[in-house]
């Protein structure tokens, strides 16, 4: 209680997407950090530069079961303190 998680997950690219920005050059995933995400500037702006950090990043390739391994702890405990919850 009184714990608050912050995750991030960038969506992988629709088809038309993938045709019409060519990937996501303007995000960074430090690899040594899945803690952390960067945008970069586009089109004017290339210098700007902005740094997020959450309590897990999970970029566009990360796999469904990845991501329920970092949160299944947290959904169980949610799931069983639900009163309402039939299960």
């Amino acid at each position: 209680q009184g714990n608050i998680r912050v995750f991030c997950r960038v969506r992988p690219l629709l088809p038309e997407e993938r045709e019409r920005q060519r990937g996501l050059p303007h995000l960074h995933f430090p690899p040594q950090d899945a803690r952390s995400l960067s945008q970069v500037g586009r089109e004017r702006r290339a210098e700007l530069r902005y740094d997020f950090s959450f309590d897990r990043v999970f970029p566009p390739g990360a796999s469904q079961q990845e991501i329920f391994r970092e949160i299944q702890l947290l959904v169980q405990v949610c799931a069983s303190q639900n009163p309402q919850n039939p299960t």
